[in-house]
C-alpha cells in the first residue's frame, strides 16, 4: 500500500501499473488537484487512512467542503466530541486539528465527495476500503 499518496494522475497510473494498492488520509486530500487525483483511484485498490496522528483532513483543505458531523458506527448518531487545543485536552474529546481515528469518517466523506457520490456513495466506498484492508492484511471480516 502506498502510504499517505498526494502525487499526480501520472504517478498515480505509474503505481497502479505496479499492482501497488493506494492509501488517502488527510495530506491525500489538500488541494482540488489532490481531490482529482483521489477521485480516480479504482475502488478495488483504494485504502482509507488517519495517520493519526497527523494527516487529518483540515479546515483549510480543499476538501473540506465535503465535511459533515462525526456519527457514531453503531447508531448513527451525532458524535457530540468537542475540539480541544492540546493544552486544554480533556476526557471525551478530541485534540482539535490533530487526526483521530475516529476522524476515518472525514476522509470517506471527502474521498466519496470527491467522486461525485457525496453522503449517498460513502458505503460503496467504505465498503470497497474495507474489504481492500482486510484481502491485503490478511484480516478476518
Amino acid at each position: 500500500v502506498v502510504h499517505s499518496f498526494d502525487g499526480d494522475a501520472a504517478e498515480l497510473e505509474q503505481l497502479l501499473s505496479l499492482g501497488l494498492e493506494i492509501g488517502i488520509n488527510g495530506c491525500s486530500l489538500k488541494t482540488e488537484a489532490n481531490l482529482a487525483v483521489a477521485a480516480r483511484v479504482p475502488l478495488g485498490r483504494l485504502h482509507l487512512e488517519t495517520d493519526a496522528p497527523w494527516c487529518g483532513v483540515r479546515r483549510t483543505h480543499a476538501g473540506a467542503s465535503h465535511l459533515r458531523p462525526l456519527r457514531h458506527a453503531a447508531t448513527g448518531a451525532v458524535c457530540g466530541w468537542a475540539e480541544e487545543k492540546k493544552e486544554r485536552w480533556r476526557r471525551g474529546a478530541t485534540v482539535k486539528d490533530r487526526g483521530e481515528p475516529c476522524h476515518i469518517q472525514h476522509v470517506l466523506q471527502v474521498v466519496s465527495g470527491a467522486r461525485g457520490g457525496g453522503e449517498e456513495g460513502e458505503a460503496e466506498v467504505a465498503a470497497a476500503a474495507f474489504a481492500n484492508s482486510v484481502r491485503v492484511f490478511g484480516l478476518a471480516s
